[in-house]
């Protein structure tokens, strides 16, 4: 699969590389370099995947952006509430700068196929923090649905796949795991995965 990517350049020599990773990259198709997250959503054909730099608020705006858009951030904040911030503003991926060629290319993808993706200091700071919160207290209250979902996530289906299985949009499930991120704390996929089996959140039959 082809993934058409733009990327928001903050003209740092980081982003020079990143430009230069995707070009040559095979399934990458960059749509261009722009200025601001707002000359992207207001392409005619807007692309798949939007890489920035820019700070988390600029991607929670109204009116929202295209469905389907997806951000990953290249940041240099690896706190976890900030990265936290960037991930329920629409962030799929959040990745240090300083990233390798290999893994920008796994977000992209991973991104561009709806799917979380964590990597470097931002994702170890977010896994300790994630096993913290699951480890104490009640199991979250869920709907039937969200517990189909949150099962999928936990055995590793792609949201496209979820979609397929519960007859529901891309889109839809989407929205469902990102309720289940809202409820339960977790900021992956990994994160659900270890909500559902700490406290056993396997479907009604």
């Amino acid at each position: 699969m082809t993934v058409t990517v733009a990327v928001v350049d903050d003209r740092s020599l980081t982003f020079r590389g990143v430009v230069e990773a995707l070009e040559r990259a095979h399934g990458v198709t960059v749509a261009g370099v722009f200025s601001s997250v707002e000359s992207v959503a207001g392409l005619r054909d807007v692309p798949t995947v939007v890489v920035t730099g820019h700070c988390y608020p600029e991607l929670d705006t109204d009116p929202p952006w295209p469905e389907g858009l997806a951000f990953v951030v290249l940041g240099t904040c690896r706190e976890p509430s900030r990265v936290r911030a960037a991930m329920s503003a629409g962030a799929l991926a959040y990745l240090d700068r300083d990233v390798d060629e290999a893994t920008l290319l796994a977000a992209v993808h991973a991104a561009g196929r709806g799917d979380l993706y964590l990597a470097g200091s931002a994702r170890i700071a977010l896994l300790a923090e994630a096993t913290a919160e699951v480890s104490d207290g009640a199991p979250p209250a869920l709907t039937t649905r969200e517990r189909e979902v949150l099962w999928l996530v936990a055995e590793g289906l792609t949201h496209q796949q979820i979609a397929r299985r519960l007859c529901l949009s891309k889109s839809t499930v989407d929205t469902y795991t990102h309720r289940l991120r809202q409820k339960t704390g977790a900021v992956n996929k990994a994160g659900l995965t270890r909500v559902a089996m700490t406290f056993g959140l396997e479907p009604a039959a």
